[in-house]
């Protein structure tokens, strides 16, 4: 967090003037103020006679008691304005409670970037605070400088004779070409920034200053800050907005330097182009516009808050924003309480019931597409990880009904593999568009097995007893996918037609919002099926789950939800998960590299947020205080508040929606997208 003051001293007409431009970010949120004073000397009015009154005051017996708990008024002024006492060191202060490091700019870029300190006040876990003191410089007399430094390297470069005159000479075009814009009328300034860095204790305050200096050094700034050794006295009171300037580090700059210095804390936002503006960044209204399509670590993104906190609210939003004005994008909702529908109709989606009937084949295999294959590696292997995901659904399948698979796994693992020979498909890519085996198929190799084991022993004929009982033992687990089975719709081919539209509602259809087992089970189905469709397809893909708990809450759900997220980049799939709660990311290694491939974190009011979870997703103090106390979804205020990291830099931003939007997702039937 940070602080920025701008001195501008001595404008047009005004003798004595000062302009102070104050702004104060809180975990990288800006507030400007701008405050003009004029001091003007006046004459001191002629006072009446003082009167002595002292004659009709009666004076009390005694004087009353000072209380000694309260301090004088002098006293109180002083502790308002400075601290109780500083100790002064070469490259630090201990001022008050806290420890101070004072750095100036020693050089300067010859053309700053617009707003080329942007980058320092986006750093929300280091405290500091930035003065820049900017003065005009008399005009006639900068001119006749200019004029003489112009003349100087023009003489240099001719006399010059080795390589050296090359920069000499460009350096003298430089020069004379500063001359000229001054003399058509550009403004000349002195302008000095320092900047101060606090910290707890010595070892904060020196990865603190690290962490600056870097930031300062690379683009867009492209300065040289340097810490003022054996001046932090002077540099502080530099640094102190009306401390003038005891440590003279001025440089000469035009006015457009001053400008893009001066729009440096308008500019500590993200905007990136076809993104999807996730919010204003708080008092500034600066929005922040980010793709995840563009990220480099995942396109996956994370959202959770307290119930009525407004992480459905903005869930809806970005979804709404993410597919209703992008014709190359496909958009996938999948949730099992019903509480998208609204957004659904909206935006005219296929609404697909998923209840007792519809067939979802849990063996179904797509081929990648043209561009997909070139993402991947050379060893990358489609056909594997769909076998592993359908082995993944069978051990959930058995996990839910308290069976163990056990070293049955190797026994199943042939059925399918089986399964999928038999329908002619194999590792190639190009025999993955051939019709898919179903669970059903698989139970009829099982039941080839126990008819002839032998013919599929590995080396002896001592396997075959074990490959006889593994098979008798899986056809009757597997008798629910049998055509009269409860679970007969996940037995056959898949009935989803997911080429038809490229907005598709998944609705569970669960009764009063009922979840259980049951709806775990399809829901890790869908996410497949809708994989499988991302990958035959050149388009991207954005796919809300909503109520990710009941997804996360299964050990082979993870495993069958890692394999999806490690791959879900290669097919241009942007998986955004929503939940209520962090828990669950924690509890198994898997959960939290599903977790780790979420480049997008949307943190809204969340009171749970302790001290534990905020080292766990790297949050400072600010930053957890701001989850624990963000606004939750408010009519009368208009917004939500939320804390939101893009590849590791957080931002608070409000959530604002336009009346269209709010009333189709709140279900008032009045918006039009």
């Amino acid at each position: 967090m940070g602080d920025v003051v701008v001195v501008v001293a001595g404008l047009d007409s005004l003798s004595a003037s000062t302009l102070v431009l104050g702004a104060t970010l809180s975990g990288g949120l800006l507030v400007v103020g701008i405050l003009v004073g004029v001091w003007v000397q006046a004459r001191q009015p002629t006072h009446d006679p003082e009167v002595d009154l002292s004659a009709f005051i009666e004076p009390p017996d005694s004087p009353p008691a000072a209380d000694p708990a309260v301090a004088s008024a002098s006293q109180r002024d002083q502790d308002a304005v400075a601290p109780a006492a500083v100790e002064w060191e070469s490259r630090c202060a201990r001022v008050g409670d806290e420890w101070t490091t004072t750095l100036y700019i020693a050089d300067w870029p010859d053309y700053p970037s617009d707003g080329y300190l942007s980058e320092l006040f986006t750093l929300t876990d280091v405290r500091f605070h930035v003065t820049a003191q900017v003065s005009p410089r008399d005009q006639e007399r900068a001119l006749d400088q200019l004029q003489a430094a112009a003349d100087d390297l023009k003489v240099d470069a001719d006399l010059e004779s080795s390589v050296r005159s090359t920069y000499l000479h460009d350096r003298a075009t430089e020069a004379a070409g500063t001359y000229r814009a001054v003399e058509d009328g550009t403004r000349v300034f002195s302008q000095a920034v320092f900047v101060t860095v606090r910290a707890a204790d010595r070892e904060d305050l020196r990865a603190a200053v690290r962490r600056v200096k870097r930031t300062l050094r690379e683009q867009p700034a492209q300065l040289a800050p340097k810490t003022a050794i054996c001046a932090q006295q002077r540099a502080l009171r530099s640094a102190a907005p009306f401390g003038g300037a005891p440590l003279d580090r001025r440089t000469t700059a035009l006015s457009g330097a001053v400008g893009a210095l001066l729009a440096s804390p308008h500019r500590p936002t993200l905007l990136e182009a076809d993104g999807v503006e996730l919010g204003v960044q708080r008092h500034t209204d600066t929005p922040v516009v980010v793709d995840p399509f563009a990220r480099e670590n995942g396109y996956a993104t994370f959202t959770v808050g307290d119930p009525g906190s407004g992480k459905s609210f903005s869930a809806k939003q970005r979804f709404i924003r993410s597919v209703a004005h992008h014709e190359d994008r496909i958009g996938v909702i999948l949730e099992p309480l019903n509480d998208w529908a609204g957004v659904a109709e909206a935006l005219d989606a296929q609404r697909i019931t998923v209840g007792g009937t519809l067939g979802i084949n849990p063996l179904e295999i797509t081929p990648p597409s043209e561009q997909a294959r070139h993402r991947q590696g050379a060893d990358a292997s489609p056909f594997t990880e769909k076998k592993e995901r359908a082995i993944s659904f069978l051990a959930n399948f058995f996990a839910h009904r308290g069976i163990t698979l056990g070293d049955r796994r190797t026994t199943l693992e042939l059925a399918i593999e089986t399964a999928y020979r038999n329908a002619g498909i194999t590792e190639d890519v190009t025999t993955h568009d051939r019709a898919s085996p179903t669970l059903r198929d698989v139970i009829d190799v099982l039941e080839g097995i126990v008819a002839d084991p032998t013919a599929h022993t590995l080396r002896t004929d001592a396997e075959a007893e074990k490959l006889n009982a593994d098979a008798t033992w899986l056809i009757d687990q597997l008798r629910p996918f049998a055509p009269d089975g409860q679970f007969a719709h996940l037995g056959r081919a898949s009935e989803i037609d997911f080429g038809s539209t490229d907005l598709v509602y998944l609705d569970l259809a669960q009764q009063e919002g009922r979840v259980g087992g049951r709806t775990s089970l399809v829901m890790q189905l869908l996410i497949s099926s809708v994989y499988e469709r991302a990958k035959e397809t050149d388009k991207e893909v954005v796919f809300v789950i909503d109520e990710a708990r009941y997804v996360l809450r299964d050990a082979e759900n993870l495993a069958f939800l890692e394999t999806i997220f490690r791959h879900h980049r290669h097919h241009d799939l942007s998986i955004q998960l929503v939940t209520q709660t962090v828990d669950e990311f924690f509890e198994r290694s898997e959960a939290e590299m599903i977790l780790d491939q979420c480049a997008i974190k949307q943190f809204h009011r969340l009171d749970g947020m302790d001290d534990h979870w905020a080292t766990e997703f790297g949050l400072n103090d600010a930053q957890k205080r701001f989850v624990q106390e963000a606004v939750p979804g408010n009519e009368e205020l208009g917004y939500a508040e939320a804390l939101v990291g893009v590849d590791g830099e957080w931002r608070g931003i409000e959530i604002r929606a336009l009346p269209a939007e709010t009333a189709v997702i709140e279900g008032t039937g009045e918006g039009d997208l």
